[in-house]
């Protein structure tokens, strides 16, 4: 006796364990293997260029935080030469200090260093200036120098006292630092030096 076997209830032939049979899918309106995702899809794309981005913008801030300290870092180093170099030019001209000649040209030269610099210092080099002249040279050439290394350099002398041998002097040197932002100014800096006049 011969055994029929209806199509409409025959397993198809290789199906995978779980999956649907070809007639299943032509009643769904489906095609096999629509089911399963081939290639990359738009939000894996849109998620890697994201991460990648944030990766760029994270770099990008340490590297300018990294040019900004390292800006402090060169402005600081001149103050504390300024202040050095002021000091010593003040110990060779003791009368300068004394007659508060380098107080007067120190708040001139901090007051507008832009003009102050295209004004001509009197020529010291090679010819024989007075306490006044020196003092006016010495300072001329400290910040005029400096100018183009610290952003808005100003200078302040005094003493405690009337400048005599035994009185403290005070340099001391500030200068603006860059912001958080770009071209924004932020609190001033400053380096301080003491010494006794002797």
């Amino acid at each position: 006796m011969t055994n029929h076997i209806n199509p409409a209830h025959a397993s198809p032939v290789n199906a995978e364990p779980g999956s649907l049979s070809v007639a299943a899918f032509h009643k769904t309106g489906r095609q096999p293997g629509s089911l399963r995702q081939k290639g990359i899809g738009i939000v894996e794309v849109m998620v890697g260029v994201l991460i990648f981005a944030g990766g760029v913008i994270a770099v990008t801030g340490m590297q300018s935080q990294a040019i900004r300290a390292n800006h402090d870092a060169i402005q600081r180093s001149q103050a504390v030469w300024m202040v050095n170099a002021a000091a010593e030019v003040m110990r060779l001209n003791p009368a300068g200090l004394a007659n508060s000649a380098y107080q007067r040209e120190s708040s001139n030269a901090s007051a507008n260093l832009g003009s102050y610099c295209q004004a001509s210092p009197p020529r010291c080099i090679g010819t024989t200036c007075n306490a006044d002249q020196m003092a006016a040279f010495d300072i001329h050439g400290l910040m005029c120098s400096s100018a183009n290394i610290v952003i808005e350099p100003r200078i302040d002398i005094s003493c405690d006292g009337s400048c005599l041998p035994t009185d403290k002097v005070r340099v001391l040197i500030s200068w603006a630092a860059r912001g958080t932002e770009k071209g924004v100014l932020g609190d001033r800096q400053q380096v301080e030096f003491r010494y006794v006049r002797n």
